[in-house]
């Protein structure tokens, strides 16, 4: 009961302590702004200071003293120095002269302001960071600056922590998580968002994000990256993060350092032994393999956690001379059997999903362009197929000259072109009328019949390999071509077959021949042309008739 008893007089204490604390800080304000105190039957018997103490946020009254500054300030410099009048008044009158102004307005918009500042308090920073202190304010408009950047801060922060929620679900939706041991959390990104996420603070090309990041380029030629990130921070700065490149077959191809510095299999064993033990004792098992002084103790003490493992025992009397088998035990039994797990773990991880993006991808974007296409053919080649490092296409159109002449009207093949007798001009006119239609052809291939070539044409057109990104911008060069061949092609290919010699059209020969006979029935008429042309410069002469009249009698 003595002890309730306390605990009450206690809070009874403290409360009186916090009410006298509140009522010297309302007449202290009152005392030194009697303006602002001063009850107004226009206020419906209130003061201005009364406004400020209802919306003071504090709850024992610490910002009353410089809003009333702050709020004096504002009318003297609204009197003094623009000659407004005030208006005292709760509701501002409809017919209100120009040079009026609401001390009541100005005392609620601090009084707003006051309570913004005091919930913003953690975000006003950097150059406004001397303004956390309210007496350091000089007036409203100030105020209303610090709480402006104050709310830019917590709308930049909060930005920050949704973008950092995306690129983390981002990153886990892109990612595999391989292992989740003792020592590392295994990553394996399949995405270059992934990759630069789980990549911070590293310098990885596949992880950078203000130069060039080549995860996809890598990707595509077959590399499977696994992030093996250390748990322990008691560890060097370079083996916090580090990667390991694992070929299409498995194998692993490289070992890179958070700094990006590639690792043989030594440094390597090193870095996970330092991770498995801490730095301390890495550093005196160094010190030891090296032939410098070491602690013994330290690195006995740390090997004493590990007996029981993988076989490892060892009695520590045996050890105190000299304890560098025992390291060589420890690094063989524990540390290779803990490399060899990783390894098989990331080898069965890309056989069962190989890098690069998956071939279906690859097909499902060709439906989207090929299904609409006339003549371009696209045929893929996938690194399970060739066992090439990427996925490589080829473009192709077909011609059959003779399909395309007979669809003509009043055009036949020369004789001897149906024979193989004029192979190079059938080829060169095909060539030149791709070429007017701004394709040119990597290859052109003439189909034979038994011993004599044909008219019928394979054309590659393009192949090239790589990436998603890079087939997609592969299958926009190809639209364009099919569509150029539907439009063009027809007519180009006949002017140049006709130029070639190959085709004829019998009506336009007739037509020439017509033209020669008529030539030469015009040379016959006029043997000389001198004469020809003295004739039809003549002018043209009047036959006249005389008439004579005669007069009637």
């Amino acid at each position: 009961m003595m002890k309730n008893l306390l605990e009450n007089f206690r809070s009874y204490s403290l409360l009186a302590e916090e009410q006298l604390l509140i009522e010297k800080r309302t007449d202290d304000a009152a005392a030194k702004y009697p303006e602002i105190a001063k009850k107004r039957e226009e206020l419906d018997g209130e003061s201005l200071l009364d406004v400020l103490i209802e919306a003071d946020p504090s709850g024992n009254h610490k910002y009353l003293m410089n809003a009333a500054r702050l709020l004096q300030r504002s009318m003297d410099n609204a009197e003094q120095t623009n000659d407004y009048e005030p208006f005292w008044g709760k509701q501002w009158p409809e017919d209100a002269a120009d040079n009026l102004y609401s001390p009541w307005g100005v005392a609620k918009n601090i009084a707003g302001e006051i309570s913004k500042y005091h919930s913003l308090q953690s975000y006003i920073r950097d150059l406004d960071k001397p303004f956390k202190d309210l007496n350091n304010v000089a007036s409203y408009s100030q105020l209303q600056s610090v709480v402006t950047g104050a709310q830019n801060v917590k709308i930049a922060i909060a930005h920050a922590k949704e973008e950092k929620k995306r690129e983390s679900a981002e990153a886990k939706a892109g990612s595999t998580v391989i292992d989740d041991n003792d020592h590392h959390m295994v990553i394996r990104p399949l995405t270059k968002e992934a990759s630069c996420y789980y990549g911070k603070s590293t310098k990885w090309c596949i992880s950078a994000t203000r130069t060039g990041n080549y995860f996809d380029q890598y990707t595509s030629d077959g590399k499977s990256f696994y992030f093996l990130l250390a748990k322990r921070k008691d560890v060097d700065d370079a083996y916090k993060k580090i990667a390991m490149v694992v070929d299409r077959g498995g194998e692993v191809d490289e070992y890179y350092d958070s700094v990006d510095d590639s690792m043989t299999y030594s440094h390597f064993r090193d870095a996970m032994r330092q991770v498995m033990i801490g730095m301390n004792a890495s550093n005196q098992m160094v010190s030891l393999e090296e032939d410098e002084p070491y602690d013994k103790n330290a690195i006995l003490d740390e090997l004493e956690k590990w007996k029981g493992i993988n076989g490892f025992d060892f009695e520590r009397s045996e050890e105190e001379r000299d304890p560098r088998q025992l390291v060589n035990m420890f690094s063989d039994f524990i540390v290779d059997s803990y490399i060899n797990d990783l390894q098989s773990m990331a080898s069965d991880d890309t056989g069962d999903h190989p890098a690069g993006t998956p071939e279906e991808d690859y097909e499902e974007k060709l439906q989207e362009y090929q299904g609409g296409w006339n003549h371009i053919d696209i045929s893929l080649m996938f690194p399970s197929e060739s066992g090439a490092e990427n996925v490589y296409w080829e473009s192709n159109l077909y011609v059959d000259v003779e399909d395309f002449v007979n669809a003509l009207e009043s055009y036949e093949f020369v004789p001897g072109a149906m024979e193989g007798e004029m192979e190079a001009e059938l080829r060169s006119a095909v060539d030149a009328a791709l070429n007017n239609i701004n394709i040119w052809p990597e290859e052109i291939e003439q189909e034979n019949w038994g011993d004599q070539p044909g008219t019928e044409f394979r054309i590659r057109v393009q192949h090239d390999g790589g990436s998603l990104e890079e087939f997609e911008s592969f299958l926009d060069e190809q639209n364009a071509n099919d569509q150029n061949f539907s439009e063009a092609f027809g007519d180009y290919l006949r002017d140049m077959l006709e130029d070639e010699g190959v085709i004829v059209n019998p009506e336009k020969v007739e037509a020439e021949k017509e033209a020669e006979r008529q030539k030469t029935r015009d040379a016959a008429y006029w043997p000389d042309p001198e004469e020809k042309k003295k004739q039809i410069e003549l002018p043209l002469q009047e036959h006249r008739i005389r008439l004579k009249i005669v007069k009637s009698r």
